[in-house]
């Protein structure tokens, strides 16, 4: 933990697991062992338009492999494709929608003993290359941490175990929330409000600086506090707000360690803060840059005392390809279902 941060607000980390990549491929699973896998040839490495995979596999024993081709950062592809592979027609490809021609299974093994695969268009025309490099060790961490490795399930790590030696899943977390109130949320003053602002350094400018509130339980109101806003997003201080009209900075249950440089602040603040009553879940929606190639979204859940994560899905590196397609890396009952 981080004496500067905690001399602040309390730091709380979730046991997220760590994604890993290996070149074009960046790979993850979360903690109910489904995995996700993005892999693009990065610009500038090839002349040809860089196509982009995202695979996507749950944890039982029988489930298959779904993949997404992408031809380019906003949509997927925009006809039926073909694909040769080290210099080979095959029968594999992708139609309109962008999901695979022929089986998945045999697909991704044979572009994980790939050195070249290209992207033919009915006239015959290379309009694209997948990525190919790291796709086999990548699939191989896939297999190891759902346990496939030597079974006939896995995807490359291939071997004789029958499928009901891979262990099922683990279960999911379930965070216990207070029991719902009726009572109307309490209010920040506007001397709170200029307290709240002055614990992040804000600075709105002109921009609209509306503060929400929520109740969260008999005991608490959610207090949502615009601090900065930039191109395309802007930031909010999180608070909780008691009975008495008190209000603290808000516990967060962290996805990762914050930088050792990072602000204390940050511990409480959240990009595109958000709360839905429905679930009850707060959120965030934070872009990397206005691409939206990296980033993060999250959620979380009131336990009474602090906010527990719900949800979490990221990329942390910009490589370029399609808006928000990042990565699960952790998931509870209390997510939304869709």
């Amino acid at each position: 933990m981080i004496p500067s941060l905690l001399a602040a607000a309390t730091l709380v980390i979730a046991p997220v697991p760590e994604s890993a990549e290996f070149d074009e491929w960046i790979v993850a699973c979360d903690n109910g062992l489904h995995c996700e896998a993005s892999a693009i040839i990065e610009s500038g490495s090839t002349t040809a338009n860089e196509w982009q995979l995202f695979v996507t596999r749950d944890a039982q024993a029988l489930s298959s492999p779904e993949i997404d081709a992408y031809a380019d950062a906003a949509q997927r592809s925009p006809k039926s494709v073909r694909l040769k592979i080290d210099g080979q027609m095959t029968g594999f490809g992708f139609d309109e929608n962008g999901a695979p021609v022929g089986d998945s299974f045999a697909l991704l093994r044979t572009l994980a003993k790939a050195r070249k695969a290209e992207v033919i268009d009915d006239g015959g025309n290379v309009i694209g290359l997948l990525p190919v490099s790291g796709s086999s060790a990548a699939l191989r961490w896939i297999d190891d941490r759902q346990k496939r490795a030597g079974s006939v399930t896995a995807l490359v790590a291939i071997g004789p175990r029958p499928a009901n030696s891979v262990p099922p899943p683990p279960p999911l977390p379930n965070i216990i929330k207070p029991p719902a109130s009726d009572l109307p949320p309490l209010s920040l003053t506007v001397s709170d409000i200029a307290a709240i602002r002055s614990l992040g350094e804000c600075d709105l400018g002109d921009r609209p600086n509306r503060v929400e509130t929520y109740r969260l339980d008999a005991q608490s109101t959610l207090g949502i506090v615009p601090c900065f806003f930039g191109a395309y997003q802007g930031s909010a201080i999180i608070v909780v707000i008691d009975q008495n009209g008190k209000w603290r900075p808000a516990t967060i249950e962290q996805p990762v360690k914050p930088r050792e440089d990072a602000e204390p602040y940050w511990l409480y603040a959240l990009t595109g803060a958000g709360y839905s009553d429905d679930y009850p879940l707060l959120t965030e929606s934070a872009k990397g840059r206005g691409l939206g190639d990296c980033g993060r979204t999250a959620s979380w859940v009131w336990d009474g005392e602090i906010f527990r994560l719900a949800s979490y899905r990221a990329m942390d590196r910009c490589r370029g390809g399609a808006a928000g397609l990042w990565l699960l890396r952790w998931r509870t009952r209390n997510q939304p279902k869709g």
